[in-house]
């Protein structure tokens, strides 16, 4: 704990996105959270792999690209709009206070399940806190799914932060 105040020292944290569109304004958020804290942030994607199954479902019957080569174009697309991501909050605080990317240690996309993966690798690479972004589901998600933020909780013993934007933007 810091000395000053009642607030635990993180050294590094690991925010993970669904890199929807809320997801500007919550790496926002969680750029400037680790600023803050003078921690490194971990930015993490986690291709679901219910969606590649299903791909490599349809590829089998249609004869298309194998399974490899499916997470990889995911993989290429999330890792390109992470960075994307980046640049727009860049852009957009330029004329501000520039969000300090500099605590941004690493992009990192991965495949498995979401909340598993999400756990696994905040214990692998030593992060004190996990960020996660706002996640929106339709109706019959809420009713039918459990949440990948309750998921997360579940597996981890590490603190979760879970942002939840100003009613409004971007519904």
């Amino acid at each position: 704990y810091r000395s000053d105040k009642m607030v635990p020292e993180f050294h590094r944290m690991l925010y993970a996105t669904d890199l929807s569109a809320d997801s500007i304004e919550a790496i926002r958020y969680a750029i400037k959270f680790a600023t803050e804290h003078k921690a490194n942030l971990m930015v993490l994607h986690v291709i679901n792999q219910r969606l590649i199954a299903f791909s490599k479902i349809r590829s089998t019957l249609f004869n298309e690209t194998p399974k490899y080569k499916i997470i990889q174009e995911e993989s290429d697309v999330a890792l390109k709009r992470m960075e994307n991501l980046i640049k727009i909050v860049c852009k957009k605080d330029s004329k501000n206070h520039r969000a300090d990317i500099k605590n941004v240690e690493h992009l990192v996309v991965n495949y498995g399940r979401i909340a598993e993966e999400i756990a696994e690798k905040a214990n692998r690479w030593g992060c004190e806190l996990i960020i996660l972004g706002p996640r929106r589901k339709r109706l019959l998600g809420w009713i039918f799914l459990p949440s990948i933020s309750r998921k997360v909780i579940r597996r981890t013993d590490k603190p979760v932060h879970i942002i939840k934007l100003p009613k409004g933007e971007n519904q």
